[in-house]
């Protein structure tokens, strides 16, 4: 009986073995067919044409091709695209078509989707008799960048912020010539200036902090004091003067420059140093009385185009400079019948003079680069500042209502510079923020904020 016992356990033993054995490879065998892909389809197409990148409400043409890749054409069927967020998969827009061969395009009139990264993707949909089912495959798939119609960024360039002291006494024909001068100079979209006619009016001026440059155009009066002068321009104030007569050479005297008996009454051609900073070079000739500066340390900014000796200086007055110019510019236009000559003489002596230095007077100058990457896009920026802040200037047509600033403009590939003044609450550290709207389909729709 025991010996019968003993048999059985060895058959069931071995019984175990071998359907252990066999299991594992009935499962693979199984497991193979299963797993085994089905044969793509006889298909291929391409995305290639597809613009990659698109704006908002603009329009967005998908190029699509499909061809056929097997013996067995295929004939019916329906192709899909599919536009999904690449980070996170959520489909934004779909739309089934046709079973087409060969190229054709989906047109959709406006991008209305959020900014960021997207896959397009073509895909095919088509019977698969031997499997008697519908197969769908991806046929291509590419990126798409939707961005913004409207481009803002903040700019750093010098902000000229320019108070013109004219001489208005002398003959109405130097009035006319002058003031063409300045016209050319500054009035543009870049430029906040301001003219003042007496000694009085230039000084409650210079002291209001809103000026970073000051410039003495040929003056006929000589200040009550000049030492707050002084002052303001170690500080950081550039100052130019301009003009040969005793009341302007009385002036640069005071600011340690000497002069040498004039020159000349006939004219003279003065050359622009290479080094002089002013972003200008050639000659230029001037006429009337004309000095020679000079003063230890100081550059000089033009010559005398026959003897080189200095003709223009810049002197720094730590962190601000002083730049003489002793001789006229209006009887100079007058003379040559020119005036855009010695607009710019000036435009370049006032950029090299200016320093910012808005912190100690209390005066913030911004600018904003506005531009649509993609052409024409009608826009308003709105320019929010600090409660209680005064706005002091402002281009491009801007409106201002309490803290904001509101531009209507129709911005384009080229840059557009906004630019604006103002005198912000006294430790109010508050920044401003900009909100930009732009046009779609007779409708303003906001591209957000920008801190």
């Amino acid at each position: 009986m025991g010996l019968l016992i003993s048999k059985y356990k060895i058959f069931f033993a071995a019984a175990m073995m071998l359907c252990g054995f066999l299991f594992p490879v009935l499962a693979i065998a199984a497991g193979s067919s299963a797993s085994k892909p089905l044969p793509a389809l006889p298909l291929s197409g391409t995305l290639d044409d597809t613009p990659q990148t698109v704006t908002l409400c603009a329009p967005l043409n998908i190029r699509y091709s499909v061809g056929n890749t097997g013996a067995i054409a295929v004939s019916n069927g329906q192709l899909t695209i599919e536009i999904k967020a690449a980070a996170t998969g959520q489909l934004v827009f779909a739309r089934i078509l046709p079973f087409t061969m060969g190229p054709d395009s989906l047109m959709l009139d406006n991008v209305d989707f959020p900014q960021g990264e997207y896959a397009v993707t073509l895909k095919a949909s088509a019977p698969d008799p031997e499997h008697q089912s519908v197969r769908e495959d991806t046929l291509d798939e590419q990126t798409l960048t939707v961005s913004a119609p409207i481009l803002v960024k903040k700019g750093n360039s010098k902000m000229l912020r320019v108070l013109v002291w004219l001489n208005r006494t002398g003959p109405a024909v130097h009035r006319v010539f002058a003031e063409k001068i300045l016209k050319q100079a500054f009035e543009d979209d870049g430029v906040y200036y301001t003219t003042v006619d007496s000694a009085e009016d230039f000084t409650n001026q210079a002291l209001s902090g809103v000026f970073n440059v000051a410039v003495l155009f040929e003056p006929d009066e000589l200040l009550d004091q000049s030492d707050w002068l002084m002052d303001r321009i170690t500080l950081g104030q550039g100052l130019v003067l301009i003009g040969s007569e005793n009341k302007a050479r009385m002036i640069a005297e005071t600011f340690g420059f000497k002069f040498s008996e004039t020159l000349t009454t006939a004219g003279a051609m003065l050359q622009l140093t290479e080094d002089s900073g002013m972003e200008l070079s050639g000659t230029i000739p001037v006429s009337g009385r004309i000095l020679l500066p000079r003063k230890k340390d100081a550059t000089a900014t033009a010559v005398f185009a026959d003897d080189k000796r200095p003709a223009m200086l810049i002197d720094k007055a730590e962190k601000g400079r002083v730049i003489v110019m002793p001789f006229s510019l209006t009887r100079s236009a007058q003379d040559t019948g020119l005036t855009s000559l010695y607009s710019l003489l000036l435009r370049a002596a006032v950029q090299s003079a200016a320093l910012e230095n808005d912190e100690q007077a209390g005066i913030s100058s911004s600018e904003l680069l506005v531009s649509a990457p993609s052409g024409s896009v009608r826009t308003h920026v709105v320019e929010t500042l600090p409660a209680e802040t005064r706005v002091i200037w402002t281009n491009a047509g801007g409106t201002v209502k309490n803290n904001t600033i509101f531009y209507d403009l129709i911005a384009d590939k080229e840059p557009r510079k906004l630019l604006y003044v103002c005198r912000p609450p006294a430790g109010n550290k508050t920044p401003a923020f900009t909100e930009v709207f732009y046009e779609c389909n007779e409708k303003f729709v906001s591209q957000g904020k920008l801190e």
